[in-house]
């Protein structure tokens, strides 16, 4: 189902908590003519905090706020999530190097769920779960598109260090990845870390025969400059070279199950 439009979500939303446009223009501290227009459609806000406020007037969790991010975007996705999802869109080889969890792309619902759940405390229950959908169909998305292939090391404590459900999921959700052929696994064994990262590292080849990288942190992706990315190439060696090969990975992860 296609989310409603920032317009038809406003509306809603306003009717909902029975208040006039005059009445939410003063709660959301913006003019009532701003207020009309955006419902209209004849204008859209240009400042998030404004969205925030009125967003805040109504009780709306977000809701607002999520529908003008796609309205003004042109995607569903948070900002904080969309470079990366740009980026995974054009690949045709993902390389993703993860610290301490699974990377993104690779989450089943439950995984993303538990990450999301401790990551983002406040985000309501139904925001989590839309996170965590939006996060877990990103696979399917890829492989209707370019059908990248996929190479990811991180720890085997990603798995180990969650509740019994989650790891299960988890596992076997990676399993099937890999059984596409498309998918390559290798884990950092217990007691071992990848020391060349602090963050998420995600490094792709794109369609056009480019390259890019960029790495996580707790505002967004950060594109990094061409220039790294030789060096990127040496760390990314280093990082296979400490993980499990890929047969003896699918092994450990097929006994989580």
């Amino acid at each position: 189902m296609q989310p409603s439009s920032f317009p038809e979500t406003l509306k809603k939303l306003r009717g909902g908590a029975g208040v006039t446009q005059e009445d939410l223009a003063k709660l959301g501290t913006v003019s009532s003519s701003a207020i009309c227009r955006w419902e209209k459609g004849q204008s859209t806000p240009k400042r998030r905090d404004d969205v925030e406020r009125v967003d805040k007037a109504l009780s709306a969790n977000g809701e607002l706020v999520r529908a003008w991010t796609s309205h003004t975007s042109g995607s569903a996705l948070p900002p904080w999530m969309q470079v990366a999802a740009r980026l995974m869109a054009e690949a045709v080889v993902i390389e993703y190097f993860s610290p301490s969890l699974v990377p993104g792309v690779l989450q089943c619902t439950e995984y993303a769920e538990l990450v999301f759940r401790h990551g983002r405390p406040l985000d309501p229950p139904e925001e989590i779960q839309r996170l965590a959908a939006a996060r877990s169909s990103r696979y399917e998305q890829l492989r209707r598109g370019h059908n990248p292939a996929i190479r990811a090391v991180f720890p085997q404590s990603a798995l180990t260090l969650v509740p019994d459900g989650p790891r299960r999921a988890q596992a076997a959700h990676l399993c099937g990845m890999i059984d596409t052929g498309r998918v390559t696994i290798c884990l950092v064994p217990e007691g071992q870390q990848l020391m060349s990262i602090v963050s998420p590292l995600l490094m792709v080849r794109l369609a056009d025969g480019g390259r890019a990288a960029t790495s996580d942190h707790v505002g967004g992706n950060a594109l990094l400059e061409d220039h790294e990315l030789e060096l990127l190439d040496e760390v990314a060696k280093t990082m296979f070279a400490t993980a499990l090969p890929a047969h003896e990975s699918r092994k450990v992860l097929g006994d989580m199950q």
